[in-house]
C-alpha cells in the first residue's frame, strides 16, 4: 500500500492596485485613467473646477488638453 501526498501550490496574493478616487476620472478621448497632481506639492489631487487654466490638464495618453468639470468628469478644453 502506497500513500500519495498531494500538495496544493501556495497562492501568493498580489497587492491590489491602488484605487483612484472617483474625482480623478478618465480622459474623454482615449479613456486613459487620469492621475492629476497638485501643482505645488505634487500630491495626487483633482484640480479646481471652473478656474480656467488651473482646471486644465494634458492627457499623457493622447496629448489632448482637457478641463475638469467636477465629479470625475473631464471634457476637451476650448483652447481658442
Amino acid at each position: 500500500m502506497s500513500t500519495e501526498t498531494i500538495r496544493t501550490p501556495e497562492v501568493l496574493e498580489s497587492p491590489a492596485e491602488p484605487v483612484d478616487p472617483p474625482a480623478f476620472g478618465r480622459c474623454p478621448v482615449c479613456r486613459k485613467p487620469l492621475r492629476p497632481r497638485d501643482l505645488l506639492t505634487g500630491e495626487p489631487k483633482a484640480p479646481p473646477v471652473g478656474q480656467g487654466r488651473l482646471s486644465r490638464a494634458i492627457c499623457t495618453g493622447c496629448g489632448n488638453i482637457i478641463e475638469y468639470v467636477g465629479n470625475g468628469r473631464w471634457r476637451l478644453a476650448n483652447v481658442n
